[in-house]
């Protein structure tokens, strides 16, 4: 081949460079365009993701509703929650109160109460659960004597600060001043009761058959009205617990309870007698009498006799004869007046069984024997089976002086000074010979011996064992010892 002389033909290496540089160009062009890519996505992300909800308690009336929500304020989330506030509720923050992480709303809800004050009814919705605290609320003032039914029951003032439930409806009757003039005393009362007569009797005004009253006692009620009772001669009649006011045109006590139809029977008597002349606002007093006998079986206690048996040994006991108590029948006439036993004569008295005495014999012969102690034979007179517990300085807090003065080591036991007296030596199988020098705390049983130690040898004891109590005897002997 032959290449025109006018054309220029570049060799190898030269074409494989300029490949090469516009490749380069092209890859950075294309990584460049990539990264703008990834961050406007990024960006975009970023602009787009929606925010966390927000942890919201509404607490409604006790009740607790806890979400996430992506309300913005107090009043959003109660719509979200369909809870709606009605006259009286109470928010625990506003309604445009920015919600925050972790918020509790709360919510009191009003009740509909109803007050009726003189026959006047007001509707109105309150939080306060207390009488009083509604009634102040609703600026009703009570008077002394007006009278208050809470939900149908009638209250005072005193019961309303400690009222145990809600009150729903509170009825209010206000008191209104009556004048009575009753024989020469005139007396101004407060009633809330509807006639003459329930106003009278409210305030403890007593009336007789021939009473009068003006007006009558059927009237209503009206303020600053007078009422006029006009008495008859009056009498009263105590008679089988009752007291009787009544009126009489006799003479004569027994008149009157003839006229109340009254009776006397038997013993009866009247104090006045009935041939006295009745007085205006004189008392009669009816007593009844009655006799009765009673017969009464009373015990006849036996006695215990103690005899000594000089042949029998110490701390032998036999009951020679049993004890057995008597019976003695008793009657006596009692007179009662009016149930109550003013008198009681002794009518008879029979011995039914007589008392046979309690024969108890004890030995007194000392006899000394011996016991084998480590320490070799001692002699003992008296032996008690007792029941053992330890003790040391440690479980008394570190105290190791005993009650007589001595210090708390092996050989020093705690005893009951009235069973053993202090000073007495005591042999214990399995524990040796201690002295009689210390007491513990009060115990139901005097038959008990605590066995004394020093902190390094201690040795717990919880059982029974037999006490053999050393020579010498005593001069004087207690032959019953206690226990």
């Amino acid at each position: 081949m032959v290449t025109p002389p006018d054309v220029y033909v570049p060799s190898a290496p030269w074409r494989r460079f300029t490949f090469r540089w516009w490749l380069a160009a092209g890859i950075g062009a294309a990584l460049l365009v990539g990264c703008v890519l990834v961050c406007a996505a990024a960006l975009l992300v970023v602009i787009i993701q929606p925010p966390a909800p927000t942890p919201i308690t509404v607490i409604d009336a006790g009740t607790a509703y806890q979400i996430d929500t992506y309300a913005l304020t107090v009043a959003d989330v109660l719509r979200e929650l369909n809870l709606r506030l009605a006259e009286g509720d109470v928010l625990s923050q506003g309604e445009d109160t920015a919600l925050e992480s972790g918020q509790v709303i709360t919510i009191q809800r009003a009740r509909t109460v109803v007050v009726t004050d003189d026959d006047q009814d007001r509707e109105f919705r309150t939080l306060f659960t207390n009488p009083l605290d509604i009634l102040k609320s609703a600026g009703v003032e009570l008077a002394a004597a007006d009278r208050v039914w809470v939900d149908g029951t009638e209250t005072t003032l005193s019961n309303m600060l400690i009222w145990p439930v809600p009150a729903t409806r509170i009825t209010v009757r206000r008191a209104m001043p009556v004048h009575i003039s009753d024989a020469d005393q005139l007396i101004t009362v407060e009633t809330t009761l509807d006639t003459v007569g329930e106003a009278l009797f409210e305030a403890g005004i007593t009336l007789y058959l021939a009473d009068t009253v003006t007006p009558d006692v059927h009237t209503p009620v009206t303020r600053d009205m007078t009422v006029t009772i006009t008495r008859s001669q009056p009498v009263s009649i105590e008679a089988d617990g009752v007291t009787l006011t009544t009126r009489t045109q006799g003479e004569t006590v027994a008149d009157a309870l003839a006229a109340a139809q009254v009776g006397l029977a038997g013993l009866d008597y009247a104090i006045p007698d009935e041939t006295s002349p009745l007085i205006p606002g004189m008392t009669i007093r009816v007593i009844r009498v009655t006799e009765q006998i009673i017969p009464n079986q009373e015990t006849i206690p036996y006695e215990t006799i103690y005899q000594a048996d000089p042949n029998a040994e110490l701390d032998q006991i036999t009951v020679l004869q049993a004890g057995q108590n008597g019976v003695l029948q008793a009657n006596t006439r009692q007179r009662l007046e009016n149930g109550i036993v003013v008198s009681e004569t002794p009518e008879s008295a029979v011995v039914l069984l007589e008392p046979v005495n309690e024969i108890i014999s004890y030995g007194t012969n000392v006899v000394i024997r011996t016991v084998d102690t480590p320490e070799g034979p001692r002699e003992y007179w008296r032996v008690l089976r007792l029941y053992a517990t330890s003790y040391h300085p440690a479980a008394l807090g570190g105290d190791n002086i005993t009650a007589t003065g001595r210090v708390l080591t092996k050989g020093i036991v705690a005893i009951d000074p009235r069973l053993i007296p202090y000073g007495t030596e005591i042999y214990v199988e399995g524990y040796g010979v201690g002295l009689a020098a210390d007491t513990g705390a009060t115990r139901h049983s005097t038959r008990w011996i605590d066995l004394g130690y020093d902190d390094e040898n201690w040795v717990s004891w919880s059982r029974n064992v037999t006490a053999y109590i050393l020579t010498p005897v005593p001069a004087e002997i207690n032959y019953f010892p206690p226990g």
